[in-house]
Parts: C-alpha cells; sequence; structure tokens
C-alpha cells in the first residue's frame, strides 16, 4: 500500500468509535476526522478525496446517499453526489450503513457494506434479537481488525467477502446480516 486517506465522520459514539481498528497500524494513513467540533470540513474533505490515489476508506454513519457529516449545520453529507467525482483512489473502501446502495448509484468501484448493524436498536429493526450491545461490538471491532488485515496484505478487493465471510461465526445473527450484505463492486 502506497499511500491510504481516511474520511472518518466521528459521531461520537461507540458504533463509529470502533471504525478506527479498519486503519490502525497501517503504514502511511492520513486521516481526516470530521466529528461535532472541527468544522468546517468540506474543503478538507474533498482535497484529500482529490489527493488520494491508492487508498481511500470512508466510514461513518450515512444513508444510501452519502456519507454523513456529524455536524447539525451546513452540507449533511461528507461524501455525496456533490463530491464523489473528486475521487481517484485505486482503492475504495466504504464502511456506513447503504454504502453499497450509494457506491451503485454513482457508479463508484470498490468494497462497501450494505445496511450495517453497529447497535441493538439497527439489531432489532432488522430482525437480529440473539446479539446483545456487547455481542454487537466485539463483532465489529473484529470486521474491522480483519477488514485492516486484508488492506495491509494488499488481497484483491474481490476476495475480501469470502475471506471475511471465512473467518466470521456466521451462527451469530449480527455477523450473518452484516456479511451478507457486503458487496465488492468492480
Amino acid at each position: 500500500m502506497d499511500s491510504c486517506t481516511v474520511i472518518f465522520s466521528n459521531m461520537g459514539d461507540t458504533d463509529t468509535l470502533v471504525l478506527k481498528h479498519i486503519w490502525e497500524g497501517l503504514p502511511n494513513v492520513k486521516v481526516v476526522e470530521v466529528n461535532n467540533h472541527n468544522g468546517p470540513w468540506a474543503k478538507k474533505v474533498d482535497s484529500a478525496i482529490l489527493a488520494e490515489k491508492d487508498t481511500l476508506i470512508l466510514c461513518g454513519h450515512g444513508y444510501p446517499s452519502g456519507l454523513l457529516s456529524p455536524q447539525m449545520h451546513g452540507e449533511q453529507f461528507l461524501v455525496s453526489e456533490r463530491n464523489v467525482r473528486y475521487i481517484k483512489a485505486k482503492r475504495v473502501i466504504g464502511i456506513w450503513c447503504y454504502a453499497s446502495s450509494f457506491a451503485k448509484s454513482v457508479n463508484l468501484n470498490g468494497f462497501f457494506s450494505s445496511m450495517f448493524i453497529s447497535n441493538s436498536i439497527e439489531a432489532h429493526i432488522n430482525g437480529c434479537t440473539h446479539s446483545d450491545a456487547a455481542t454487537i461490538t466485539r463483532e465489529e471491532i473484529l470486521f474491522g481488525q480483519r477488514l485492516n488485515q486484508l488492506i495491509a496484505s494488499d488481497t484483491p478487493m474481490s476476495e475480501w467477502k469470502d475471506k471475511l465471510i471465512d473467518q466470521a461465526d456466521m451462527s451469530i445473527d449480527v455477523v450473518r446480516f452484516n456479511y451478507k450484505g457486503l458487496t465488492y463492486l468492480g
């Protein structure tokens, strides 16, 4: 991996804080963290996206229309139709709820999550009633660590879903839901 830029939408909740395991310890990582207190962010995010040619990780909370900003004022999305054209990275990784729907809608290639359960409320809404909050957080950390290993080893993204599923405990309802929703778009 030559370089890596992370656009991290930090809502300050456990759901997003554990995402740091995705890039922790990777070499040449530039993290652009947006939280409730460090705006305005649009120019900083756009220039970071435009500058990254190798690996771009986009993560936090989101919708099919993009990666949400944690800031309540100004632009609602850190990454959306507004700035997706700036993406030039060879490897794009999007981990937020419905990132794959967003990627498909804007013809963005890479590796993406679908609806990704990161708390008990989301678990119950999606019919996963056997996992408590501690299990959900533990499994989200494991997912981040496994994804980190795939990034670090330069494993082709087309192999990631199968490799992740092979490592996961698919008997856990939340894990099964999250991992089956992973998508590679090439």
